[in-house]
């Protein structure tokens, strides 16, 4: 298995790598839970600042103490050999500069507060500022697209450490395969050649110029397209944003899934070509480094502009074509209105059947065990021919990875 190529801003340790990750949570506008690792980080901070301050405290207090107990001997003195009137040593004692100063800073010490305040999240948070990988000036947390990169590549090594427990890993394909895009090349059939590349059209007409009867079809009569060779693979990603995918880290995983599905695009298969659909209500194709500042209505769920957005997008692209639908809902909504599932779910049959016709897997990813989310799971793929992945959260990466590799694989033998 290749290993990916070392990021010149990947020197974090994976305890910061899991603190991006947070971020990223609290951008999608999640808390924080109590154990995580940026809330452990600030509290340590506050710990430490707070023993600070009674470590400075407390020699501070022995510095006045010392002060004052020098200063009255002085003033002593001076009293004892006529060296001024009680007055003027008063005076000169609540003047001197450097008790004041000693006193103010005992003021401010003891109103340092003991436990974790703003400023200690604050500065646990600006190390990603200096290095570029949160935004220093934006009015919630928010990660750059370096950020985002960074993350989906400690996303991806994880998932990829996974699998490779069972063989599957990220190997650069050499061999020229092909996809489902034809030629303007006819030539005869050949026993082998795909039957969806034989042209009806120009069989009948072989059939008819050979003299024979309409529909006399004979094994000589059949003509084939050549294929369009390509290992070039458009990949889509359509994440479902609607209100429940915000529970029981559904987003959170679908973004991870999409940020190291980029990074392992970008390093190990530059060729092809990943697009992200976010939608509920409405659709709309983002960068996978955008998805975690997305805001998308999330009050209903049109699946089927998600996916019609996505065939659209690679109708004039070459190469193989696949999505995959992450979701836990059902459709209810089409072009901008409410109309429920009983009328949504035939127009998302009508989709999946053009995805077939225009030789676009579909593939549905289920984060929902409810009978009725899988029956409809399954009639989906089914008239598309693609699969069904029921599946956790945590697993929803190495699911996606591990099939994205596979087809690779699969490519050059088709």
């Amino acid at each position: 298995m290749q290993t990916l190529s070392r990021s010149p801003c990947s020197d974090l340790t994976n305890e910061q790598l899991e603190m991006l990750r947070e971020v990223a949570k609290m951008q999608m506008g999640h808390g924080l839970d109590y154990d995580s690792k940026i809330m452990d980080r600030a509290r340590k901070r506050a710990e430490k600042r707070f023993r600070e301050s009674r470590r400075r405290k407390e020699i501070a207090e022995s510095e006045l103490e010392e002060l004052e107990g020098r200063q009255m001997q002085e003033a002593l003195d001076k009293l004892l050999s006529g060296g001024g009137s009680p007055e003027d040593i008063i005076e000169a004692l609540e003047s001197d500069e450097e008790g004041t100063n000693l006193r103010e800073q005992l003021e401010e010490l003891a109103q340092e507060p003991q436990g974790m305040t703003r400023e200690d999240f604050d500065d646990v948070l600006s190390e990603f500022d200096r290095k570029g990988l949160t935004h220093p000036k934006r009015p919630r947390i928010a990660l750059t697209s370096k950020g985002a990169q960074l993350l989906g590549e400690g996303f991806l090594n994880r998932i990829l450490q996974r699998l490779s427990r069972h063989g599957v890993g990220p190997h650069k394909i050499q061999d020229v395969g092909h996809g489902p895009w034809l030629s303007s090349t006819i030539r005869l059939y050949e026993v082998g050649d795909p039957y969806e590349r034989i042209s009806i059209e120009k069989s009948l007409i072989a059939s008819l110029e050979r003299g024979g009867r309409f529909g006399d079809l004979r094994l000589e009569d059949f003509r084939t397209y050549e294929a369009i060779h390509s290992t070039e693979v458009q990949f889509g990603i359509l994440v479902d944003q609607s209100a429940s995918m915000n529970r029981d880290g559904k987003l959170e995983a679908a973004v991870g899934t999409a940020l190291a599905l980029s990074r392992l695009m970008r390093t190990q298969f530059p060729e092809d070509r990943l697009r992200v659909i976010a939608f509920s209500e409405e659709s709309r194709e983002v960068e996978p480094w955008e998805l975690p500042d997305l805001v998308v209505p999330i009050g209903y769920t049109d699946i089927r502009a998600a996916l019609r957005s996505f065939r659209r997008a690679v109708a004039h692209e070459s190469g193989n074509k696949q999505a995959h639908l992450i979701t836990d809902s059902a459709p209810n909504f089409e072009d901008g209105e409410y109309v429920g599932f009983d009328q949504a779910f035939p127009h998302l049959l009508d989709e999946a059947r053009r995805y077939r016709a225009a030789g676009i897997v579909l593939n549905i990813v289920m984060l929902d065990d409810d009978p009725r989310l899988k029956e409809m799971a399954k009639e989906v793929a089914k008239q598309n021919l693609g699969r069904v992945f029921f599946t956790r959260p945590g697993e929803l990466g190495e699911a996606i990875v591990e099939d994205y590799l596979t087809s690779k694989r699969e490519v050059v033998r088709f």
